[in-house]
């Protein structure tokens, strides 16, 4: 009952700790790609309706039509820097919700009976925020800029179909708006599989600091049904092991200390 009781109360902190900067990181991310989605979008549809004005009645435009145009060059310098400022916005809105989330987790975990030696300190915990980890070898930093760089390609690929095919400058605008929403999408499962990333790690240096030897996977109740997540619930790591989760993108399970309380004489 005891484990249980600190179990819960432990993965209930770190939860609040991961809702509360998901929501704030949420906001802002949400405020950069309105603010810029509605800019490009009124650019696209500005230089698509300049293509069909210098066309005679019933020609279709072709890409071609569109490559002549200044105002398509002089959009595409626009949306160059308005991609660069979203992924630098991006970057500096992460690094400090990164950074508080590691700070909240750490600090909002307490174990009764037990002295905690803390010797964390600012510059270690961005060096744990920007460690790579993943397979892959990539950092975060650098998959907002694939992301923000793949928005480019598929908002140009979608101009260029409706070029193409003759749409409608309103089927412009809503496949345009869909690309964003998807580039918005990635950005997010990013997000909160960072913040898990980092929930785990600040959870692992206060027990180390707490000089335990030992944490355990607790699989989040929603979780437990995922065949990678409902295999790792239960087992025991050392406290210097490399953690299994988050075990896949958007991953809510998360560790707990193993109290090993000696037996009474």
């Amino acid at each position: 009952m005891a484990k249980n009781y600190w179990a819960d109360r432990i993965a209930r902190q770190q939860a609040r700790m991961f809702d509360k900067n998901r929501i704030e990181i949420d906001r802002q991310m949400r405020k950069y790609y309105q603010r810029l989605s509605a800019q490009v979008i009124d650019d696209f549809e500005a230089t698509y309706d300049r293509i069909l004005a210098t066309l005679a009645e019933g020609q279709k435009p072709t890409p071609a039509d569109l490559y002549k145009l200044d105002k398509y060059w002089s959009m595409q310098g626009q949306l160059d820097k308005r991609l660069n400022k979203l992924g630098n916005q991006q970057i500096a809105s992460l690094s400090k919700g990164f950074r508080s989330q590691f700070y909240d987790v750490y600090n909002s975990i307490s174990i009764k009976g037990l002295e905690a030696f803390s010797t964390i300190d600012d510059n270690a915990i961005m060096q744990v925020i920007n460690n790579i980890w993943c397979a892959d070898g990539k950092a975060w930093s650098q998959r907002i800029w694939e992301n923000v760089g793949l928005l480019k390609e598929t908002l140009n690929e979608g101009l260029i179909h409706c070029v193409a095919t003759g749409k409608k400058t309103s089927d412009l605008k809503k496949l345009l708006q869909e690309r964003f929403n998807v580039s918005y999408s990635r950005a997010d499962a990013l997000v909160r599989t960072e913040l898990a990333h980092i929930q785990t790690q600040a959870a692992q240096q206060r027990y180390r600091d707490y000089g335990l030897e030992e944490m355990e996977v607790l699989v989040d109740p929603d979780e437990r049904t995922c065949e990678v997540c409902g295999k790792l619930h239960g087992k025991r790591y050392g406290i210097n092991d490399k953690m299994p989760i988050p075990a896949h993108p958007r991953c809510r399970c998360c560790m707990i200390p193993v109290v090993k309380i000696p037996p009474k004489t």
